[in-house]
């Protein structure tokens, strides 16, 4: 009996998702996989086992996920913090779906966020950007008479890329969750985004926010663990701040070698 495979590549672009996603999928263990030497193959009747039709109140119910293939647990807690805001707007603001413009309003407004520490260090007012945003928020269709779900939320097309794109950046490090940073990277590389244009407005581009990122982060790993560590030995914490810059470091160049790789292949 003859048995048909797919790459993971393969299985991406039939069902229209990014690569990482379907290596999440198989290393979740809800899509089976086999080795073929160092490369994956999906057998063709494990792809059909995995689609599975969807019935009647399935997604009021929370039966389907609409993020498409993103569980919560791959967010941090101010990831998820931020989409909860970013949802609540929606309703508020009474509009039709969530944008990215949505995403990055709250993530501005996170006290003590990674986005508010680095607009800090760039010396840029949060409330002026926050303007900007509601300016660009206000320009949204609005239905006052649409009646959302209690359970699910319509969001824009631009909304799964900048997960995806964000979830490619979380992956270079291994099994970091998606966190905030890796959200506003990602909304910051958006082409054309109305979010991008807005912090590229106040100077927050893709290779300056990387710097940025590498400087904030850095600083919050050697001060915030000395109360954790109180009573170790200082070499212990020294080597330790180093792993963590150095993790931090390798992460930025991974993100610029992918940059690269992608533009040499367009």
């Amino acid at each position: 009996m003859t048995t048909d495979y797919l790459t993971p590549d393969d299985v991406a672009s039939h069902l229209q998702v990014s690569r990482q996603v379907v290596y999440n999928w198989i290393n979740d263990g809800r899509l089976r996989a086999v080795k073929a030497g160092r490369t994956l193959r999906i057998p063709h009747s494990a792809l059909e086992a995995f689609l599975q039709p969807v019935h009647a109140g399935d997604i009021s119910a929370g039966g389907v996920e609409p993020d498409r293939g993103y569980h919560l647990d791959r967010f941090t807690a101010a990831a998820q913090a931020a989409f909860a805001e970013a949802n609540s707007q929606v309703r508020t603001r009474q509009h039709l779906q969530l944008d990215v413009e949505h995403v990055l309003w709250a993530l501005v407004q996170q006290a003590d966020g990674i986005t508010q520490r680095v607009l800090q260090h760039l010396g840029i007012d949060p409330h002026q950007l926050t303007q900007q945003l509601d300016h660009a928020l206000a320009n949204l269709l609005t239905d006052p008479t649409f009646q959302h779900s209690p359970h699910t939320l319509a969001v824009a097309a631009r909304i799964p890329t900048v997960i995806e794109r964000a979830e490619e950046l979380a992956s270079q490090v291994a099994d970091l969750q998606i966190d905030t940073s890796h959200l506003l990277q990602a909304i910051c590389e958006e082409a054309d985004g109305v979010s991008a244009q807005i912090l590229h407005s106040f100077g927050v581009t893709p290779e300056r926010l990387l710097v940025v990122l590498i400087d904030v982060r850095t600083t919050h790993h050697t001060h915030a663990p000395q109360a954790a560590t109180h009573g170790r030995p200082d070499w212990e914490q020294r080597i330790e701040q180093q792993l963590a810059r150095i993790e931090t470091e390798l992460a930025a160049i991974r993100s610029i070698f992918t940059q690269r790789t992608s533009t040499d292949t367009a």
